[in-house]
């Protein structure tokens, strides 16, 4: 029985032992610290956990913890009634679990000539398995396809605004683009044709039915 109960606390204690620890530290931050073994040394004698602080605890994530969704941190206007989000925190449930499983595995030092080794590395890449594949959690690819969706419709507004910035400028052309000869060509004529429709009136309005029959 010694030898079994020392074998699982080998290996499947070791192994939940390395995730509590690692889902006390992962999921702390600023406003809610990590906790630590009480008291002072010798630590194996101390019997309870206190809230750790900036000044004797490592803490991962000191950012911003707003209670707003991540990718509103950052929003951009792309036109004129639409905005795109495209903010992200780094304690997001994705990004931190990919971190602290990968973090928890690195803690674990498993020796070559440990009998047990085989086992803890079992049981500890069971846990982590679990932990990176739990249904309903927030994925990397999540992640991807609301940034992907941001950068479809900024360029889908930057399409549009080519379009039009192409049409403004022709329109602009039409009227800046105009040379000073062609202007005055164009009042010329229009200064003959005047003329002339004003010679004509004149005529008509001298014009009676004496003359006509004359």
């Amino acid at each position: 029985m010694t030898t079994a109960i020392g074998k699982l606390g080998s290996t499947a204690l070791t192994a939940a032992s390395a995730v509590a620890a690692s889902n006390d530290f992962f999921n702390a931050d600023a406003n809610n610290p990590p906790q630590r073994v009480g008291g002072s040394p010798p630590f194996y004698a101390a019997t309870g956990m206190v809230p750790g602080t900036s000044a004797n605890t490592v803490i991962w994530y000191t950012g911003e913890t707003g209670s707003d969704p991540a990718r509103s941190t950052a929003t951009a206007r792309i036109d004129q009634s639409l905005s795109v989000s495209y903010g992200a925190r780094a304690n997001e449930e994705a990004i931190r679990t990919l971190v602290q499983n990968v973090a928890t595995l690195a803690a674990v030092t498993i020796s070559p000539t440990d009998p047990n080794g085989v086992a803890l590395s079992s049981a500890l890449d069971r846990r982590l398995a679990v932990n990176l594949s739990a249904p309903g959690t927030q994925t990397i690819t999540d992640i991807e396809t609301d940034l992907a969706a941001a950068q479809t419709s900024l360029s889908a507004a930057k399409a549009r605004h080519q379009q039009a910035n192409a049409t403004l400028s022709d329109f602009l052309q039409q009227i800046d683009g105009v040379s000073n000869e062609d202007v005055g060509a164009q009042l010329l004529t229009l200064q003959t044709r005047m003329q002339a429709s004003m010679q004509i009136t004149s005529m008509l309005f001298q014009t009676s039915l004496v003359n006509y029959i004359k």
